[in-house]
């Protein structure tokens, strides 16, 4: 039952989620089992959670479609699907109660320093010998993806998109506690950031690029903007330069008209069923059909949600966004724990999701459910008005 779940069998979890990725996401399936039972225990706790909400949301919408002849089998699916997240979110939630926010950041920044240093094992351990594919499966080093992405790094992570969106993660955590304390600045705090560029650069992600260089500025504006300005006038001057050294810089174009043609195709998806969308399950099949190219997601979170949902499920995303936007903005300078963890975590992952569905890693997930999970708790702390 719920009352049993321990800080320490979530830790394990988490570990396992990093290092042997299969076993720790059955693991917190395994340990998610009965969470439902809380709705039933906590009725009136499900409409001060938006999050839940939306999950109940998309879980009444695909129940919909259901009833729809041509989307039931992939609907059924994506039922169950629906149902396994409602009960990671529950854990999640719970969990915030077990582990503090500083524990969590912790293993964020080791989990980006354990993708980059594993990452770089294994593709020396793959030209040196070759693993057999359960050892690679069981580790993550198994590619989930086109072979071309094969010479990228991804670690533990299976795919180096979500593997660049983990270290962006680990690497905004390391920059707010440096905004926050930069006494505190250490050469060891100034390596741990290094690694996780070395990483986010050997991902070789577009995307991942631009975000760090973003993220890197927009902390050194705040630490010292006199600074900051002579290296952004550097960074610009010699910007033309570097673009020629930058990974994959030769595919840019062809890249981008990939993904738009993705985008487009996957809005052509959407107006099959604008209003309920073909399931989650349903988008892969109807893009095969409409294109006979198979392409597992839209590569953007909001054509995704659009597409297997609908306008319904947009709205309801839309939703959740903005009001988890406006209590972040409203409760900015509570004395709770700081709100520039959050901000820059969840910005990432919404910026990131704009170029590619990264929700649809499992890691990926859960380690965004975590974060979600504790600034839900800090909201009913500062609801209550007690700390955490």
């Amino acid at each position: 039952m719920t009352k049993s779940l321990t800080s320490r069998q979530f830790s394990i979890g988490l570990t396992l989620l990093a290092i042997l990725p299969p076993i720790g996401i059955a693991w917190f399936i395994y340990l998610s089992r009965w969470q439902w039972l809380t709705l039933f225990r906590q009725p009136r706790a499900i409409r001060h959670d938006h999050v839940l909400l939306f999950i109940l949301w998309l879980i009444g919408i695909t129940s919909v479609n259901l009833l729809r002849a041509p989307w039931r089998q992939p609907a059924a699916l994506s039922g169950l699907l629906l149902i396994v997240l409602l009960n990671l979110w529950l854990l999640c939630r719970q969990s915030a109660q077990l582990l503090s926010w500083p524990q969590i950041c912790h293993y964020l920044v080791c989990f980006g320093g354990y993708l980059t240093v594993s990452g770089n094992i294994f593709h020396w351990l793959n030209h040196w010998q070759l693993l057999p594919l359960w050892l690679k499966f069981l580790t993550g080093d198994l590619l989930w993806g086109y072979r071309a992405n094969a010479d990228r790094l991804f670690g533990s992570a299976d795919n180096p998109n979500d593997a660049c969106c983990l270290l962006l993660i680990a690497l905004a955590v390391v920059l707010v506690q440096m905004s926050l304390r930069p006494s505190s600045s250490t050469w060891r705090s100034r390596g741990v950031i290094a690694l996780l560029m070395l990483g986010i650069y050997q991902t070789q992600s577009r995307t991942g690029l631009l975000l760090m260089l973003l993220m890197v500025l927009g902390t050194s504006f705040y630490l010292n903007w006199r600074r900051s300005l002579w290296l952004t006038g550097l960074i610009g001057s010699i910007s033309w330069f570097v673009l020629a050294w930058l990974p994959r810089s030769y595919s840019w174009a062809t890249g981008w008209t990939s993904r738009l043609t993705i985008w487009h195709d996957s809005l052509q998806v959407f107006a099959k069923a604008p209003w309920l969308g073909v399931s989650y399950f349903g988008f892969a099949p109807q893009y095969l059909n409409l294109t006979g190219h198979y392409v597992p997601h839209a590569h953007d979170i909001f054509i995704m949600v659009l597409a297997s949902f609908g306008l319904l499920g947009g709205l309801g995303l839309i939703s959740l966004i903005v009001a988890n936007g406006w209590r972040l903005t409203r409760h900015w300078k509570s004395t709770l724990p700081d709100r520039r963890y959050f901000a820059l975590i969840l910005a990432v992952v919404l910026a990131y999701g704009v170029s590619d569905f990264v929700l649809s890693s499992p890691q990926v997930l859960m380690i965004v459910l975590l974060v979600m999970a504790h600034y839900w708790y800090v909201q009913q702390a500062i609801a209550v008005n007690v700390d955490p």
